[in-house]
């Protein structure tokens, strides 16, 4: 597919690229051997079903960091809402299909670009969203804003929060080339709007309040536990590759490309999870986007 044609404001495409079809396997391997500290938590994130997940921002790797984690436990495609300013420039355009971002004029988003975003969720997939609008480096969280609350409470699916530490150690703002860093991944537990009678818009402020809540306590525990190993995190990510295997065992189909794939790349984070020693200095990143 062609990068500068996968997108327009008369016919948006969901990802403007297929997930597994542009980040290699490699590139995700490199991606957890050398800059994931740790992913905690990993059992928060539904095995089916869409969810959107709200995040924190420090940095462009985070989308990097979070893909390689939700593909390894979801075999899913995921897609980032972004700012359609970014896809002017040919190669942040081409930076940012390749992760399946998505075009998206936050201040006045049209039509076509909402329903790319709710495509993403009726077709079963994971979209994910930074509610604090840009990358922020200031210490704790900037002002959240309604976006990923106002689609969780107008589609039913739940939110899943996760904080991140040290992404921006690995790619600081205006970077463009990695440096030797890593980063943990905090998981919690999934949110689910409350009606009880309340307006639309009471219900997503009340789910916005609740997701900072828990987004502080896990970047509280991010920060707290950052560089130690955990066994029992890695031992938990084996486990859902060894769910994976076993229910391709039960419906009787062998493990596919897809499903090896993801085993191999949950392994891989489970050693980063479980590892006692400083990362090594990385090697070259292989090519996310592939042909």
């Amino acid at each position: 597919m062609n990068p500068q044609s996968a997108y327009s404001p008369h016919n948006p495409h969901k990802g403007s690229f297929k997930i597994n079809d542009t980040i290699s396997t490699s590139f995700r391997h490199w991606v957890a051997r050398n800059h994931v500290d740790a992913v905690e938590g990993l059992c928060h994130i539904p095995a089916e079903g869409p969810f959107i997940v709200v995040s924190n921002h420090l940095s462009f790797f985070d989308h990097y960091l979070l893909e390689t984690v939700l593909h390894g436990a979801r075999g899913r495609h995921v897609y980032f809402p972004a700012k359609a300013a970014h896809f002017n420039h040919p190669v942040k355009r081409l930076a940012r299909l390749s992760v399946g971002c998505i075009p998206l004029d936050s201040d006045r988003p049209d039509r076509n670009s909402l329903a790319a975003l709710k495509e993403v969720l009726d077709g079963g997939d994971v979209l994910c969203m930074y509610p604090e609008g840009t990358r922020w480096t200031g210490g704790g969280l900037a002002p959240f804003n309604d976006g990923p609350f106002y689609f969780a409470v107008r589609t039913g699916v739940p939110v899943v929060p996760v904080m991140i530490h040290g992404a921006d150690r690995i790619l600081a703002k205006g970077e463009v080339r990695p440096r030797r860093a890593t980063a943990r991944l905090v998981f919690g537990a999934r949110l689910t709007s409350m009606p009880g009678g309340r307006s639309r818009s009471a219900q997503i402020a009340d789910l916005r309040t609740r997701a900072r809540a828990r987004m502080e306590q896990l970047g509280d525990r991010a920060r707290r536990t950052y560089g130690s190993p955990d066994e029992e995190s890695a031992r938990l990510i084996r486990r859902r590759a060894d769910e994976i295997a076993v229910a391709a065992c039960v419906r009787g189909q062998g493990l596919d490309r897809t499903a090896r794939r993801r085993i191999a790349v949950l392994h891989s984070l489970a050693r980063a999870s479980a590892a006692d020693t400083p990362a090594p200095a990385p090697a070259p990143a292989p090519a996310a986007v592939t042909g």
